[in-house]
């Protein structure tokens, strides 16, 4: 079957512009006349976009007419989330669909693609795209659960029970094999939003500056972010074991000191930027503490380490997989990361 799906693929191996969108369509023609396909899947794993967003309607503009012109149905895989966030919303309206790899795809658009009972997850956290989802891969006579909940998500996958996990959220990430496995315990696991809201919460408190949640997902500690960041890590144990993480680009940890204050920080100034963020990591996780006590759950947090490097605080934290939190504060980005 994946064959199948593998014969209809073509891949777009180059940078946007108008024209390698014209041999796009050519590729696309002689996909259809030549090997009578009545559908093609565009690979965009190798497409460098570099956000040029009139290029990329140009591109969308361009696929549907020529997928109305030929009578052919034409989807793009294997994206970047970059470049998926992009192509959600200036396809909406559109017949092209989004799926993350080549097994997905078969799940939706060859009927059977896999075994009648095969258990596929389904989430997503808009309610109304989530359900219809569920009822599209319910006529296959696949084994299908939807979680209700992000918690619910992260919970189900921990269990390792699914062949296939579709979400557009998620970016349909497979868990076959024990790929993106998670280590955190489910009690964490459904906590895990008390970490995030005490965290904006905490910074709004004593920043005054806008504090928010951008996005979540399953990796590794992520050390290529900044060559230069400021890290805290905290241990933390009783009802709950692991590793609180929060990691600051210098011009935000400088910023959020200058707010707190009240007077001018040097990113230059490693020795204040550090003690700094290893206090707001103090703060937050005290808040943390306090909240999940209210819950009867009791953690105790050690004293934050903290780290001008991120590969030696990877080295402290170790090679699991966790939570990894994208976050915001003052519309700048710092991370969040906890894991066992």
């Amino acid at each position: 079957m994946i064959k199948r799906i593998d014969q209809m693929i073509i891949d777009f191996k180059t940078e946007l512009n108008e024209k390698s969108i014209r041999d796009l369509k050519i590729a696309i023609f002689h996909k259809v006349q030549n090997e009578k396909r009545a559908m093609v899947l565009i690979s965009l794993k190798a497409l460098d976009c570099k956000k040029n967003l009139p290029m990329l309607n140009l591109l969308i503009k361009e696929i549907e007419k020529t997928s109305i012109k030929l009578n052919v149905r034409i989807h793009f895989i294997e994206y970047t989330e970059e470049l998926f966030l992009l192509l959600k919303r200036i396809t909406l309206d559109t017949g092209i669909s989004l799926y993350k790899n080549s097994e997905i795809a078969a799940l939706f658009l060859i009927s059977r693609a896999f075994e009648e009972n095969t258990k596929v997850l389904v989430y997503d956290e808009d309610e109304k795209l989530s359900k219809k989802l569920y009822f599209n891969l319910c006529t296959y006579g696949y084994s299908i659960e939807r979680a209700h909940t992000m918690e619910e998500f992260l919970s189900a996958i921990n269990d390792d029970l699914y062949e296939l996990v579709v979400s557009r959220t998620q970016l349909n990430k497979r868990v076959l094999q024990g790929q993106q496995k998670i280590s955190l315990s489910k009690e964490l696991i459904i906590n895990l939003p008390v970490f995030m809201n005490k965290a904006a919460e905490t910074l709004v408190s004593f920043t005054g500056l806008e504090a928010k949640k951008i996005t979540h997902r399953i990796q590794e500690f992520d050390t290529t972010i900044d060559d230069d960041g400021i890290c805290a890590v905290m241990g933390f144990s009783g009802n709950l074991e692991g590793y609180f993480t929060l990691v600051f680009p210098r011009d935000i940890a400088s910023i959020a000191l200058e707010s707190l204050l009240g007077e001018k920080i040097s990113t230059e100034d490693t020795d204040t930027l550090t003690d700094g963020v290893g206090e707001f990591c103090n703060i937050i996780t005290g808040s943390v503490k306090t909240e999940l006590d209210l819950k009867g759950i009791k953690i105790l947090f050690e004293l934050p380490e903290t780290y001008t490097s991120l590969p030696l605080a990877q080295k402290k934290i170790g090679l699991n997989n966790g939570v990894w939190m994208d976050m915001e504060l003052s519309n700048k980005p710092f991370y969040m990361f906890i894991t066992k």
